[in-house]
């Protein structure tokens, strides 16, 4: 395999820095490791054939995997992964208490194929008994980047419309949070929090649940997912020509999430001013799981329930099982 290069793609994560600087490297693979904290500019990259190995946005993934349209398959391991309760902002004009309120409201998204709306839409009608057919969706794009099917008319499987998001902003973030702030949409499903401090100057704005961790623990201990966002991908060419390469990258992940699990702990001084006691905490709120697991059996469940969330959105051509989405041999 050191006949040639394989380029990675993947950000900076705890559970990654160990590859990015260079700690860890597989025998026998020359890895040219390329650092990509600019997501849609990876998640682009990967498709456009820039990188041989990525990490990939877990719903663009299956979207092109369910129609033929892309060369990669997935790797089970899951560099990002993200409870999302807190990235539900309300207008409080909307008369919205609670999740219990928002069948019939207006609810915003970036973008349809996003891992994180997808999440919670499906959490949403799965937990709280939104009726989706019943509520107005509002997007401003179907995927992260402008090309390769984003003219496609999507039909949700479940009853909803989709309606497009227009108004004014530097970017379609922008955009959404000042239709958010003007009463255009009643909720905003973000993505990222760099503007919510702005959002959180706004009077009318707040968020849809008052007690955030109490609310994502709830969700843990009853469905015990914490949401996948990204997976791992490879080029299938290179998988034929390489067979061992799928156990050697899972293997370098997991190494490297371990080494970042006990570099947190040892490190004396983070810029957490109580990092043990909240390490413990949330060991104890796990009960000894590692909900950061890699793997197909760890993670079945989750994923079986990302697939009927994204079949009821409309955004999958046929049906698929895990199974599907990784290469055989990491089964």
């Amino acid at each position: 395999m050191a006949d040639r290069s394989i380029t990675l793609a993947c950000r900076n994560y705890d559970g990654t820095n160990a590859i990015i600087r260079g700690a860890l490297r597989p025998q026998g693979i020359d890895l040219q490791v390329n650092e990509v904290n600019e997501v849609v500019k990876m998640f682009s990259g990967m498709f456009n054939g820039e990188y041989d190995v990525a990490e990939m946005s877990l719903a663009e993934m299956i979207y092109y995997l369910t129609r033929n349209q892309c060369d990669f398959i997935g790797i089970p391991v899951f560099p990002s992964r993200l409870f999302r309760h807190g990235f539900m902002l309300c207008n409080g004009t909307a008369g919205i208490r609670g999740p219990e309120d928002l069948t019939g409201k207006k609810i915003g998204g970036l973008r349809w194929v996003q891992t994180a709306f997808i999440w919670l839409r499906g959490m949403l009608v799965d937990e709280y008994n939104l009726s989706a057919k019943d509520t107005e969706w509002y997007v401003s794009a179907l995927h992260h980047w402008y090309e390769h099917g984003s003219d496609e008319k999507i039909t949700p499987r479940d009853g909803s419309i989709i309606r497009h998001l227009e108004g004014k902003g530097n970017d379609d973030y922008e955009m959404s949070c000042r239709a958010l702030v003007d009463g255009k949409i009643d909720m905003l499903m973000t993505t990222e929090n760099r503007k919510y401090d702005w959002l959180a100057g706004q009077p009318r704005i707040r968020p849809l649940f008052t007690n955030v961790r109490e609310a994502e623990v709830s969700y843990y201990k009853k469905t015990g997912i914490i949401p996948i966002m990204h997976v791992l991908v490879a080029r299938q060419s290179l998988l034929e020509r390489y067979p061992e390469l799928p156990a050697k990258l899972f293997e370098l992940f997991c190494q490297a999430k371990k080494l970042g699990r006990e570099w947190m702990r040892s490190v004396p001084s983070l810029n957490l001013a109580w990092k043990n006691q909240y390490i413990d905490e949330e060991r104890a709120i796990f009960g000894g799981r590692d909900p950061w697991a890699y793997g197909l059996k760890a993670n079945f469940a989750a994923l079986t329930k990302f697939l009927s969330y994204f079949d009821a959105e409309g955004i999958s051509a046929r049906p698929i099982t895990p199974y599907d989405l990784f290469t055989p041999s990491t089964w």
